[in-house]
């Protein structure tokens, strides 16, 4: 009735009504984020430099494995090197003070408190010094410096766990510490077997935390000692060749 009475009035509130409902419909559109899936051409990073990323690290970390296993024979000859013709000679070169010696003698007539058993780690970055310093020259004569980081990483890394594996093998042998170690069942005893052979006779077992050395060196002592058995650590004086052993 309202609308055939007044048609003028009727059909400007249906245009307003309109375009009410039209500006309504917009704003909630643009407020509300409709989700959609995105394609992997949709994405922040594209799948390809993820890819290349992860081809990258996983090449890397082979290089680093592969420099870190040509790096095990070396530490271990530095160990027995240090052990036989540092700690057990008068080097006056490599040890001007004879610190290392003094110490050692100390270690093998029964102290075995932190500063005779560990190994700083001072000393571990110094014996692995030249090898930086090689790879470091090489660097700059050849470069690129992303062929020197690995292998120089590597060698790094064998120095903190080579410095671990010595304190935590060392302490259990001689009972400072009830490590992990100690739990190792034949593998501790062999250990075990082989270091207190060394300090029944201190010409004999070097190696600590590669035994196969003596066996390169001609150094192996498969015999039991019988002074072993006169203490807990078997621990007895160390014939050295060293006349300075006792200043």
């Amino acid at each position: 009735m309202r609308r055939e009475r007044y048609p003028t009035v009727w059909a400007v509130g249906c245009l307003i009504r309109s375009e009410c409902e039209d500006a309504f419909c917009s704003n909630y559109q643009s407020s509300v984020k409709i989700h959609t899936p995105r394609t992997p051409k949709d994405t922040i990073v594209p799948l390809e430099i993820i890819a290349s990323v992860t081809v990258t690290l996983l090449g890397w970390l082979h290089v680093f494995m592969l420099w870190f296993a040509i790096w095990a024979p070396l530490v271990a000859l530095l160990e027995y090197g240090t052990h036989r013709w540092i700690m057990h000679v008068a080097n006056r070169l490599l040890d001007p003070q004879l610190r290392q010696l003094k110490s050692h003698v100390a270690h093998h007539k029964g102290a075995n408190t932190p500063e005779f058993v560990d190994v700083p780690l001072r000393n571990c970055l110094l014996l692995t010094s030249p090898a930086f310093l090689l790879l470091a020259s090489w660097g700059l004569a050849i470069g690129p410096w992303s062929a020197v980081v690995i292998p120089a990483t590597a060698l790094l890394a064998w120095s903190f766990l080579y410095k671990y594996l010595w304190e935590r093998m060392h302490r259990a042998i001689h009972g400072v510490e009830s490590n992990w170690f100690q739990r190792c069942g034949l593998m501790f005893r062999f250990f075990r077997n082989h270091h207190l052979k060394h300090h029944a006779n201190g010409r004999v077992n070097y190696g600590t935390v590669f035994p196969w050395t003596d066996y390169l060196f001609c150094t192996w002592r498969d015999r039991r000692a019988a002074r072993a058995s006169r203490s807990k650590t078997g621990l007895v004086p160390i014939p050295t060749n060293s006349v300075e052993a006792d200043e």
